[in-house]
C-alpha cells in the first residue's frame, strides 16, 4: 500500500484493468480501486480499461471510463494471472502494478503483489486500503464486497479465511448495507424462472460430471446474452451424484465455445489450463475451438474424479 501511495508524486496518469470475460470479482476490484483511487487523487487522470458490455455492472453504481492522454502513467492489473488475459493494451504504460490473487505464473509487473491464498483480488485491495489507513468510498466498498462474495461463494468455499472476514469487516466500517446488496444480487424474475426451466429439462451427465449447453440458437430463445449462459452454472450444483457441473456455452463472436467448470472438493483448474483457460481449484473456465473437444475435456474430468 506505501508503494500505491507514493504515486502521487510520480504518476499523471493511472489507467486500471481487470481480465476478459469479467465476473463479480474482476469488476469488483478494478471499480473499488477506481473509486477510491479518484478520491486519494482528484488531481490525477484515472481511466478505466476493457469492454464494459456486461450485465453485471449492473449491480454497480454508474461510472466513466475516462480517456487515456498523454503523460507518465501507471497501469495497475486487477485479477489477472497472465498478461494474455489483461483486457486492454498495457504497452502504453511506464509501471505496471499486477494485484491478483490466482495461482502465480505470470509476474507481469513491475511491481506484484500476489497472494494465492486471498479468497478474490478485492479482499487483497480491501486489506491493502486497511493497511494504508484508507477511508473506502461507499461506491468502492459495495463494490469490493461484492467481488469477495463473488469469488468466496459467499464465505463458502474452503479460500475464505479469516483475513476474508477482516475485509468483509473493514467495508462495514465504511457503511455497506449488505441486505440491499444481496438483494440486488439474489433477486430473480420470471424469465430467469424459464431459464432454468429449461436447464433441468435439457442437462446431461455422465458419470458424476453434469453439463448444459446453451447453442446461440438457445440463447436467443431464451432472450439472453452469452455472459448470462454461463452464469447460471451453479443451477446443477449442490446435487449429491454431481461431484462436477459446467455450463458450456456458444460464443458466436469469437467461434468458440466457452465453459464454466465448478466443482465439489475436486481440483480443476490443470484440467481447465489444458483447455485454454484456468482459474481456482475448485472454480474454472475454458474455452472449446469446437463440440467435439467437450468429449475430450469429460473424459478428462473423470480421471481427475477417479484420482
Amino acid at each position: 500500500m506505501e508503494k500505491i501511495l507514493k504515486i502521487r508524486k510520480e504518476y499523471e496518469q493511472i489507467v486500471l484493468y481487470r481480465h476478459v470475460n469479467p465476473d463479480l470479482d474482476a469488476f469488483g476490484s478494478q471499480l473499488g480501486m477506481y473509486w477510491t483511487l479518484k478520491k486519494l487523487y482528484p488531481q490525477k487522470n484515472i481511466v478505466l480499461a476493457g469492454n464494459m458490455d456486461s450485465d453485471l455492472l449492473k449491480y454497480y453504481a454508474p461510472f466513466e471510463m475516462g480517456k487515456i492522454q498523454k503523460g507518465y502513467t501507471l497501469g495497475i492489473v486487477l485479477d489477472t494471472a497472465n498478461r494474455e488475459r489483461i483486457d486492454g493494451d498495457i504497452s502504453i504504460c511506464d509501471t505496471i502494478f499486477k494485484i491478483d490473487h490466482h495461482i502465480v505464473v505470470d509476474s507481469y509487473g513491475d511491481v506484484n503483489f500476489e497472494d494465492d491464498q486471498a479468497s478474490s483480488c478485492s479482499e487483497i485491495v480491501t486489506l491493502l486500503m486497511k493497511r494504508g489507513h484508507v477511508e473506502i468510498p461507499l461506491e468502492a466498498a459495495n463494490a469490493l464486497y461484492l467481488g469477495i462474495i463473488g469469488d468466496s461463494n459467499r464465505f463458502l468455499y474452503s479460500s475464505t479465511s479469516k483475513r476474508t472476514f477482516e475485509a468483509a469487516s473493514y467495508l462495514l466500517e465504511m457503511g455497506i448495507d449488505i441486505e440491499s446488496l444481496y438483494q440486488k444480487l439474489y433477486l430473480r424474475t420470471k424469465k430467469d424462472l424459464e431459464i432454468t426451466k429449461h436447464i433441468y429439462n435439457h442437462f446431461q451427465q455422465e458419470d458424476g460430471i453434469a453439463w448444459y449447453y446453451l447453442s446461440d440458437e438457445d440463447l436467443k430463445i431464451l432472450e439472453m446474452s452469452r455472459e448470462q449462459g454461463s452464469s447460471f452454472v451453479n443451477t446443477l450444483a449442490n446435487f449429491e451424484e454431481f461431484k462436477i457441473w459446467m455450463a458450456v456455452t456458444q460464443n458466436s463472436k469469437d467461434y468458440n465455445y466457452r465453459v464454466s467448470i465448478r466443482s465439489r472438493g475436486i481440483a480443476i483448474n490443470e484440467v481447465a489450463a489444458l483447455f485454454h483457460g484456468g482459474g481456482h481449484a475448485y472454480a474454472s473456465g475454458a474455452t472449446l475451438q469446437s463440440l467435439d473437444e467437450l468429449k475430450d475435456l469429460i473424459e478428462k474430468l473423470k480421471e481427475k474424479i477417479n484420482e
